[in-house]
């Protein structure tokens, strides 16, 4: 079975290297809300998610599952990744970011025949 770990770490990589020029005096809420939905029933989801530019793990054991943060007045994006090694084929995630309770964006991704379940979603504000 490969190795979800290296997935988030590429998912992680490609969420840290976002640009957020374009964004800059951007205004509106700074509550965030990361979550992740979804018919998986295996054991637990690694979560690698950004909170004001720092990188912070998780484990989901239950779904659905949520973290809300207050983002910093010089923090103009969020993203986070979620991965599993045991989902049962055709089992589906929903990651969703919410800014200021209305939906920002979201990625559903689908376990593949050897049960790997792999999403990432990010967005700026």
């Amino acid at each position: 079975m490969k190795n979800p770990f290296v997935y988030l770490l590429i998912a992680f990589m490609a969420l840290t290297s976002c640009s957020s020029d374009d964004d800059k005096g951007s205004t509106g809420s700074r509550e965030i809300k990361y979550e992740i939905t979804g018919n998986y029933s295996g054991a637990k989801i690694d979560v690698t998610y950004t909170e004001n530019g720092g990188a912070t793990t998780a484990e989901a054991t239950k779904l659905p599952w949520t973290k809300t943060f207050t983002a910093a007045a010089d923090t103009h994006g969020a993203g986070f990744s979620a991965g599993a090694g045991d989902a049962k084929p055709g089992e589906k995630i929903t990651l969703s970011i919410y800014q200021g309770g209305k939906l920002k964006k979201s990625q559903e991704a689908t376990a593949t025949s050897d049960g790997m379940l792999i999403a990432n979603v990010t967005t700026t504000f």
